[in-house]
């Protein structure tokens, strides 16, 4: 198995989750920086995940956005587990516009995906002595 880490084959298994990681985090920034984070707002009035975290931290600069972003992000991949806990309303949620939940979500997985991988490939190759 050691040859295999010294072909194209090993350079295009640890390349690529760089390259979903860094798509899920484009896909996620265009998201902050763009008319979407309005609507993102615009449509969770009554989320008290919001409520608390927009005083705090604001939203003026680009890594506070991108904390809310994310943080929206993660009730869209786990929407039970936030109503449970009385994050965000369940009616908002589910009324939250089809195309930007689609978009957060699948920025997260990419995101998540990527990790995965490249934590998986580093331990293949720490394994394997390569």
């Amino acid at each position: 198995m050691s040859g295999f880490w010294y072909s194209w084959w090993a350079v295009a298994f640890m390349v690529t989750p760089f390259i979903l990681a860094l798509i899920g985090l484009m896909m996620s920034i265009q998201i902050t920086c763009g008319r979407d984070f309005n609507v993102m707002l615009s449509a969770l009035p009554n989320s008290l995940r919001l409520q608390n975290q927009t005083p705090n931290s604001g939203n003026a600069s680009l890594r506070s956005r991108w904390y809310l972003v994310n943080t929206v992000s993660g009730a869209m991949l786990y929407p039970r587990f936030c109503i449970r806990k009385g994050l965000f309303d369940a009616g908002e949620l589910q009324e939250f516009p089809a195309s930007l939940k689609r978009k957060m979500i699948i920025s997260s997985w990419l995101s998540i995906v990527g990790f995965a991988w490249l934590m998986t490939g580093a331990g293949l190759l720490k394994l394997s002595n390569g």
